[in-house]
């Protein structure tokens, strides 16, 4: 049995891209076992989705030894390096310490290369990350299409960029079903739109004001909103409750807060479709199958786009411009 060590640090997104291309490393290696160092919050989803079979957080103090000037000397870390057939390092390493040091705790063989393209290649992470591991890239389809707001002339108004990509089924489905944990199924009729107003960072995000209304336009339609933050959207969750009256009924508004990844993927899995910012949890949601539209701005989406089997990924640099209609018409699945 082939031994992998894949060290990715980095945000929820970062970990969560190198999923799909960990599941083709053990596709075309049955058998292979992956040993995962990355996020600490994305580890249990690594573990159920059987991406890897063992997990570290990295930043546990054991792991800054990679770049030691003395090298590595705590022993489960030297052992385990040991028992290692390949090291896949995706960070920076330009003075070969990080390659040194595996080399000298007898990893048998290691690939190091930067967590992102370099600055103006504008290749998908995941494309990038299985080319710099010899494994080819994914097979996609994107349909795009030009939105307009209402009365605008589509031969003199651009509008904004809507592209829909396609990447077969759900880049992993648990257990061959959905994940186990027990909570208050809705109906199919009437199961939940998620919604997540936040990101790592506020540049990146769609007013909240603009959710707010989104949201409004779905309860006139009696559609339910779950409403998902993480610890640094408590501020644009305040805010945009601020922009809404109270639901018409109260099980037509559910709130997610502070949860775990592994709880926030099994409620996504039970909605009808998604909306959100470029975050970690829209790459969760697309991933999961789940019909994801995703609201890039200041972010390249060539190399950012979230994958999965229907993603619709609105551009609009100058987000504040991005208008409510056309957000709603790409929420039409």
């Amino acid at each position: 049995m082939k031994s992998v060590l894949v060290i990715r640090p980095g945000a929820i997104g970062d970990a969560l891209l190198t999923f799909p291309v960990l599941k083709a490393l053990r596709d075309q290696s049955p058998g292979t076992r992956i040993t995962l160092v990355s996020n600490v919050q994305v580890l249990p989803l690594a573990r159920a989705f059987g991406v890897a079979e063992e997990t570290f957080d990295f930043q546990d103090i054991q792991w800054s030894e990679l770049f030691s000037s003395t090298g590595i000397h705590t022993a489960s870390l030297h052992d385990l390096l040991a028992q290692t057939d390949l090291a896949i390092c995706w960070m920076r390493d330009s003075d070969g310490i990080i390659e040194h040091n595996l080399k000298m705790a007898s990893a048998k063989q290691s690939i190091i290369a930067p967590g992102r393209p370099s600055t103006g290649e504008r290749l998908h992470i995941v494309d990038y990350l299985a080319r710099t591991i010899g494994l080819q890239s994914m097979d996609t389809q994107c349909i795009t299409h030009d939105l307009h707001k209402p009365g605008e002339n589509p031969s003199t108004s651009v509008g904004a960029r809507v592209v829909e990509w396609r990447l077969g089924g759900p880049l992993w489905s648990p257990g061959g079903g959905e994940i186990s944990m027990p909570i208050d199924v809705p109906t199919s009729a009437n199961r939940f739109i998620a919604i997540h107003p936040g990101s790592g960072s506020a540049q990146k995000c769609w007013p909240t004001s603009h959710f707010a209304e989104i949201i409004k336009r779905l309860w006139e339609q009696n559609h339910p909103v779950l409403l998902l933050s993480g610890p640094a959207d408590t501020d644009r969750i305040l805010d945009l409750l601020k922009n809404l009256s109270l639901p018409p009924t109260p099980e037509i508004l559910k709130m997610l807060t502070h949860a775990p990844l592994l709880e926030v993927a099994q409620h996504l899995q039970q909605c009808r479709c998604y909306l959100g910012n470029d975050s970690g949890i829209t790459h969760l949601a697309a991933m999961l199958g789940v019909p994801t539209v995703a609201i890039f701005g200041p972010t390249d989406p060539k190399i950012w786009r979230p994958i999965g089997p229907f993603v619709k990924m609105i551009h609009e640099p100058n987000l504040e411009a991005l208008s409510v209609d056309i957000v709603s018409e790409a929420m039409a699945f």
